[in-house]
C-alpha cells in the first residue's frame, strides 16, 4: 500500500492590512515630527513685583558673593525695621464716593439733581412746571508720588531688609497723603461754623475750644444746611489732635454715666460722642485767631459728600541699575478728590 502525500497551500490577501499599517505610521511620524519641530519662545512683557526684584537681586548678588570670596552671603536679616510714620494716617478713602477713572480720561464726574417743592392744585387748571438744576461735579487726577534708590552696597551690608522697608513706608505714606489731599479739598468748602459764636476766624480766642456744646450746635448747623437727619453712627468728625483732646478733656464728656459708657476715663478713648464717629489726625489745617492763636479746622460730614477719583491705584515699582550699582524704587497713584455736595459737609473752627 502506498501513501499519497499532499501539500495544501492558502493564499492570504494582507494588502488592506499593509495600506492600513503604513497610514498609521505616516500618522504617527508626522505627529512625532511636529513634536520634534523647534518653535520660537513666545516673548511676555512682564513688570517684576518689588519683591521679585528683590528676590532675584539678592539670588544674583548671593552667587557674585560667592564667585570672588566663596563665602556664601545667607541674606538672613537679623533686625527687624520699624516703620516710623511722619503723619496720622487716618484712611478717609473709606468715607469717600469712589470712582474708577475711565482709560483715556483725566478726570471723574458726579451729577446732581435737586429736589422741587409741591403746592397746591386746582381742578382743571394745570399746574405750573416746576425746575430741576443738573449739576456736574468734576474732579481732575494727579500722579503723586515717591523716589528712593538704595546702592548694592547698602542692602549687602545691612542687617535689615531694606528694600521690603522702603516699600512698607510708600505704601503708609500713600495712605497719609491721599488723607491730605481729601482734607485739601474739604478746606475749599465755604459753609463754616466758628466756635463761641464768632463770625471770624480772626475773632477766635484760645478759650473757643472744641468742646460737647460745640459739636452739638456744629451738628445742628450741618442737620440744617442738609436738610438730612442722620442715622445714629453715620456723621463723621475728622478734627486736629488738639481738637480731639479739648474734646476728650471736656467735664461733659467725662462725665460717663451721661456719656453712656467708660472710654473717655478708662481707656482715654472717644470713639463716637451725639451720634458722631470722632476721628484724631495731624493733618488738618490750622489758621490764626485773636492773638496770632492757633486755629484748627475740621470737618463734620456724611460719607459720601466728597468724591475720589483713581485713575491708577498706589503702584511700586523696582528697577535694577547695574552702572550705578543700586536698586531704584518709585512709588505712585493718581488720583484726585472734589466736594460733590458742600452742604453735606461743615467745617468747624476752633482754638
Amino acid at each position: 500500500m502506498s501513501e499519497n502525500n499532499s501539500e495544501q497551500v492558502i493564499k492570504l490577501d494582507v494588502s488592506e492590512l499593509q495600506k492600513a499599517l503604513a497610514e498609521i505610521y505616516e500618522k504617527q511620524f508626522a505627529e512625532l515630527k511636529e513634536l520634534l519641530k523647534p518653535r520660537p519662545e513666545p516673548v511676555h512683557a512682564t513688570t517684576e513685583s518689588v519683591d521679585e526684584a528683590r528676590s532675584q537681586f539678592e539670588k544674583w548678588l548671593r552667587g557674585a558673593t560667592e564667585a570672588v570670596s566663596g563665602v556664601p552671603s545667607t541674606f538672613s536679616y537679623r533686625r527687624d525695621l520699624i516703620t516710623i510714620p511722619s503723619k496720622i494716617a487716618i484712611g478717609l478713602r473709606e468715607y469717600a464716593d469712589v470712582v474708577t477713572v475711565e482709560r483715556g480720561s483725566k478726570e471723574a464726574k458726579w451729577y446732581k439733581i435737586d429736589v422741587p417743592a409741591f403746592s397746591a392744585l386746582t381742578s382743571k387748571t394745570v399746574p405750573s412746571e416746576v425746575s430741576h438744576t443738573i449739576t456736574t461735579v468734576t474732579a481732575p487726577v494727579v500722579e503723586r508720588g515717591a523716589y528712593q534708590v538704595v546702592g548694592y552696597e547698602e542692602i549687602e551690608q545691612s542687617v535689615v531688609d531694606l528694600v521690603a522697608g522702603i516699600e512698607r513706608t510708600f505704601t503708609a505714606a500713600a495712605v497719609a497723603d491721599l488723607d491730605k489731599v481729601i482734607l485739601n479739598e474739604l478746606d475749599t468748602n465755604t459753609n463754616e461754623y466758628l466756635a463761641g459764636g464768632k463770625t471770624s476766624e480772626a475773632d477766635l480766642t484760645s478759650s473757643d475750644k472744641l468742646t460737647l456744646a460745640e459739636l452739638l450746635a456744629a451738628k445742628r448747623t450741618l442737620i440744617e444746611n442738609s436738610k438730612r437727619v442722620p442715622r445714629p453712627g453715620e456723621l463723621v468728625l475728622v478734627c486736629g489732635t488738639k481738637q480731639y483732646h479739648d474734646l476728650l478733656s471736656d467735664t461733659n464728656v467725662i462725665k460717663a454715666a451721661d456719656f453712656g459708657g467708660g472710654e473717655p476715663v478708662r481707656r482715654g478713648e472717644l470713639p463716637q460722642v451725639l451720634g458722631i464717629n470722632i476721628i484724631q489726625t495731624d493733618q488738618v489745617s490750622t489758621g490764626s485767631g485773636s492773638g496770632g492763636i492757633t486755629t484748627y479746622r475740621a470737618h463734620l460730614f456724611y460719607p459720601r459728600a466728597f468724591g475720589l477719583a483713581v485713575s491708577r491705584e498706589l503702584t511700586i515699582e523696582a528697577f535694577r541699575e547695574p552702572p550705578k550699582r543700586a536698586i531704584s524704587l518709585t512709588a505712585s497713584y493718581v488720583a484726585g478728590a472734589k466736594l460733590i455736595e458742600p452742604k453735606y459737609s461743615l467745617k468747624v473752627i476752633t482754638a
